[in-house]
């Protein structure tokens, strides 16, 4: 469906946004915030370039190869591909992770889906939208994650995508593959970056792109200081997106050699952290933007390895001293023994993407949830030329979510298990244990709320503290399952030693809280108290 609606707005009020510039100037706009990028056209006003980007696609197969797996189908992805269209896309980007298992047949599947939608790469205006396709770590390791698959040795070779990557390409896109290439779309150069084949994936130190200093970096020193190029690799520039504590880094390449140019862009996959999370656009040296993900949302893991108390109802709650962390059993949140919360809970599949209008004095990135097809939040605008714009300073300026008024935090005395652990390394089953129940409306008032601290003090002042992640926050505000009432369940064993009340407070992106909730802890099974909308401590 085509969406030809056009709002104006005055030259000077264009201005002025390009003055404020980026997130924090729509406080300052009043009525503007919230509003889609066509809100800041002028009447008339086309952008430069419009281009559609998303990341983590990944389709599957099902065993034996005979079809996609049960839940993997096409759907959502035709629809992604039909509405960048529809806005008039020059070019669409998938920053890796199309084929889960790594296999010919799944990179096929994508392929299909693409063809569909843009015959022949075309719109059927006839306009050409060019391909920018990159290699993830789930498409480069076939010849391991393909066994689930294909057990047989023969057909495997000859189905990973790894065996024989320019053959995998040829077959499904009719081009040359190349581990590096660039392609300019309507006078903007895209520099991309494959994952290199057989590379593994440890997410703290990605390897699979590091040869793009060698391949970009005298092409990129050529090109107009002026005018904003664009980068796409799997894993995100180390230290920019989701800060020091990001999952999903790469070994620190990128940024070397993105920030010696203030006017790049660029797009990385691979931790599927939610595009609500304000943090998921980093401006610096350069720009960068995560992408969100079209599958396996995976809200917190980003912040979880920079924080020991780690997520109740997300991954790594605990480690292990002088272990290699890619050989840890708590390295994925399935193995997170001592939880009581299902890691589930922070991986609902919503799917995200967003599309990137470019302009003469900004670019405006439209953040979209596929699945229900509304927008997520306020627009993110980059003035043009770019300013570097910290965390910190955006923080200043964001608003956590309250909790409504005369909210109420229930606690309540019970028991239940904890997830335990099947793993070669180590074996640790599943345990009935006292617990906490907290039940809690959702925080909704004013800003954004991206998780909810949990904690408590006993004797001496030792603390407990957890975080789960505000799940129905993730979802546009007009989406069914948005502002959603919370429980969370946690070990009673956990707590410190006495303690007697317990806390829950609304925190943004950035770490800012909003008022908290307190009750006092049950001391019998069964029992429960409430405390009417009392501060935490």
């Amino acid at each position: 469906m085509k969406n030809n609606t056009k709002m104006e707005v005055s030259q000077q009020a264009r201005n002025d946004l390009s003055r404020r510039g980026f997130i924090g100037g729509f406080a300052a706009l009043g009525a503007f915030a919230g509003c889609r990028s066509g809100f800041f056209a002028a009447e008339g006003e086309r952008p430069l370039l419009r281009f559609g980007v998303v990341s983590d696609v990944h389709v599957r197969l099902a065993a034996g190869g005979k079809g996609l797996a049960a839940g993997y189908d096409t759907e959502t992805l035709e629809k992604t591909f039909a509405y960048f269209r529809d806005r008039g896309a020059d070019a669409v980007m998938i920053a890796g992770d199309m084929a889960d298992k790594g296999l010919l047949g799944e990179l096929k599947t994508v392929a299909d889906a693409w063809y569909r939608v843009f015959p022949d790469d075309c719109a059927p205006d006839g306009r050409k939208v060019e391909r920018l396709f990159v290699f993830g770590n789930h498409d480069s390791f076939g010849l391991k994650n393909g066994r689930a698959v294909f057990a047989d040795e023969a057909t495997l070779r000859r189905e990973a995508i790894e065996a024989d990557p320019r053959r995998a390409w040829d077959v499904c896109f009719h081009e040359e593959w190349k581990p590096y290439f660039v392609k300019n779309v309507k006078g903007f150069d895209f520099f991309c970056s494959h994952w290199q084949p057989g590379i593994w994936c440890n997410g703290i130190a990605e390897t699979g792109s590091a040869g793009c200093a060698d391949a970009f970096g005298a092409s990129m020193a050529k090109c107009d200081p002026s005018r904003p190029f664009f980068y796409v690799q799997h894993s995100h520039p180390r230290d920019t997106v989701y800060g020091k504590c990001a999952w999903g880094v790469d070994d620190g390449t990128a940024t070397k050699l993105l920030s010696r140019f203030p006017q790049a862009v660029s797009f990385s996959g691979h931790s599927h952290e939610p595009l609500t999370n304000e943090k998921s656009i980093w401006r610096g040296a350069f720009t960068s933007v995560a992408t969100g993900s079209l599958r396996y949302l995976a809200a917190g893991a980003v912040w979880n390895f920079a924080r020991t108390a780690g997520y109740e109802n997300g991954p790594c709650n605990y480690y292990l001293p002088g272990v290699r962390r890619e050989d840890r059993p708590d390295y994925m949140a399935k193995y997170d023994a001592p939880k009581m919360m299902p890691s589930e809970l922070s991986r609902h599949d919503i799917r995200v993407g967003q599309l990137v209008s470019v302009y003469d004095d900004r670019i405006v990135f439209e953040k979209r949830e596929f699945v229900s097809g509304l927008s997520i939040g306020d627009d993110w605008v980059v003035e043009r030329p770019a300013k570097p714009r910290s965390f910190a300073s955006r923080a200043s300026t964001a608003r956590p979510a309250e909790f409504p008024t005369g909210a109420k935090l229930k606690v309540v005395r019970t028991t239940a298990k904890t997830r335990g652990l099947k793993n070669p390394k180590i074996n640790i089953p599943s345990a009935a244990k006292p617990a906490l129940s907290l039940a809690f409306p959702a925080a909704t008032v004013g800003g954004q709320v991206a998780e909810y601290e949990i904690s408590a003090v006993g004797g001496g002042g030792a603390r407990y503290d957890t975080r789960i992640c505000a799940i129905g926050g993730l979802y546009p505000r007009a989406h069914g399952n948005f502002g959603k009432a919370v429980t969370a369940m946690i070990r009673v064993d956990a707590l410190p030693s006495g303690a007697e009340k317990i806390a829950v407070a609304p925190l943004d992106s950035f770490g800012n809280r909003g008022r908290s909730l307190s009750a006092t802890i049950p001391a019998v099974l069964d029992g429960e108290t409430q405390v009417e909308n009392a501060e935490g401590f």
